[in-house]
């Protein structure tokens, strides 16, 4: 019992003691703001009455009336800049801005000049939330240049007070040429030929007039390479006249812009349909396994009506449709076969043909002594064969019986094509031997591959 009041005695104690010390640092705070407060106060009166005898005194009245503005001007400007600051609190920016050029385009032409431009506006949010690219114009202003070079600066048009604008570019460098005339023939380009049906063959366009006038700088006249209408020939249907716009071109293709008078010409032109009956060849190809070959066949279109320019149907005589027949095992086989048009060919009667092939066993006979001929004699050789070899040779003919008994051998050749004798060549050559029949259902082979000939120039 003794031993706690003894402890409560010492807590008491060391509460009186903080207590102390508390109120000790307590008295020396406030006497520091006391010493504070006095020397700030003193400063204060200091100042006051220099202050005083500055602004009333007439000696120095012009000195404070000059500060005064100062601090005036000052305050009014940072005012208004923190406005300013306060407005341009929204931006916008358009970009590929058409580029206006205010120019005398009959008299210059003006080169350097970008088509589009990106325009950055800033100011008042309330402006820019309405502004759209419809209502922007940047402007080129080229009046009263001359010929020559010049550094431009672009601007823009048309924008609220509250609103400032950044161009890229904002300057541009741009070359203006005084214009002249020359005169160039009208070709022609058909445009739109897939919107038309492709039976029809277009003819020559007949033209109103035969030239015209363009008008351009020395230096784009120069580098112009043809004047073409061009004929927009959707969905005609037979001879139809059309006013076809004009346009120039580079040696490259690409579109020049320059003045052409007149800027469209009257054309007609004549549309045909020439067409043309060919016969369908079926050529098979690979070999028939287990030893069969080709008896019979029947095709469900034994021609075809072809679609295309004169000169095109001239030169196609028939329509060849090849079978593989590699997997060919049933006596008879069908199959469905697309038909492949020529190049220049525009439109067939038939898109596909269904041809049925009967295979029978693989037999063979020889068609004795046929003639060794010569094709292509482009260079004029004078040809012989060689005293030590015969002129003629033995044809070994496979195929099913009821096709042998067909050949009696009058369509066979065997030949050399002479272009391929080597460049320069003269006296005694072996030269390959070709073999070909009229039947494409049989196979036509000769045991020799070479013939010695005599070659002069």
């Amino acid at each position: 019992m003794a031993k706690r009041k003894d402890s409560q005695k010492k807590v008491d104690e060391n509460k009186v003691e903080l207590a102390k010390t508390i109120a000790e640092q307590s008295k020396k705070i406030a006497k520091s703001y006391a010493t504070i407060e006095s020397t700030i106060l003193k400063a204060f009166r200091w100042f006051s009455g220099w202050f005083d005898k500055l602004l009333f005194n007439q000696r120095y009245a012009s000195v404070v009336t000059l500060l005064m503005a100062i601090v005036l001007y000052i305050a009014v400007n940072s005012v208004n800049s923190l406005s300013i600051m306060n407005a341009a609190s929204s931006a916008k920016t358009f970009e590929d801005l058409p580029l206006t050029t205010e120019v005398n385009t009959s008299v210059y032409e003006v080169s350097g000049l970008p088509e589009t431009v990106t325009l950055n506006i800033i100011g008042d949010a309330s402006e820019i939330t309405l502004a759209s690219a419809e209502n922007q114009q940047v402007v080129a202003d080229l009046t009263g240049l001359g010929e020559g070079i010049h550094q431009v600066e672009l601007k823009a048009v048309g924008l609220s007070s509250r609103v400032r604008s950044v161009i890229e570019p904002s300057t541009v460098t741009v070359t203006i040429s005084k214009k002249i005339s020359r005169e160039f023939t009208i070709g022609y380009d058909f445009i739109n030929t897939n919107r038309m049906d492709q039976i029809n063959s277009l003819g020559i366009p007949e033209f109103e007039t035969d030239s015209v006038i363009v008008r351009a700088s020395e230096q784009t006249l120069n580098s112009i390479a043809s004047v073409k209408a061009l004929i927009d020939v959707t969905n005609v249907e037979g001879d139809f006249t059309i006013e076809a716009p004009l346009a120039a071109y580079n040696q490259q293709g690409d579109r020049i812009n320059v003045d052409i008078v007149p800027e469209r010409v009257v054309v007609t032109v004549g549309v045909t349909q020439p067409s043309k009956d060919v016969p369908i060849n079926v050529i098979p190809y690979e070999t028939i396994p287990n030893n069969r070959a080709i008896a019979s066949y029947s095709i469900d279109h034994s021609a075809v009506t072809i679609w295309g320019s004169q000169e095109v149907l001239d030169q196609i005589n028939s329509i060849d449709v090849r079978i593989p027949v590699g997997r060919f095992t049933q006596d008879v086989n069908t199959v469905v076969m697309p038909i492949n048009l020529p190049s220049g060919v525009r439109k067939a009667s038939v898109q596909s043909v269904s041809i049925t092939m009967t295979l029978g066993d693989m037999e063979e006979k020889t068609i004795e002594d046929v003639l060794i001929s010569y094709r292509n004699n482009t260079n004029e050789y004078r040809i012989t064969i060689d005293e030590s070899e015969l002129n003629n040779i033995d044809v070994l003919v496979q195929g099913a019986a009821e096709m042998l008994e067909e050949e009696d051998g009058s369509g066979i050749s065997v030949y050399i094509d002479l272009t391929e004798i080597p460049e320069g060549s003269s006296g005694t050559i072996d030269m390959p031997l070709h073999v070909e029949g009229p039947n494409p259902m049989l196979q036509y082979s000769i045991d020799r591959a070479t013939v010695k000939i005599n070659v002069t120039r």
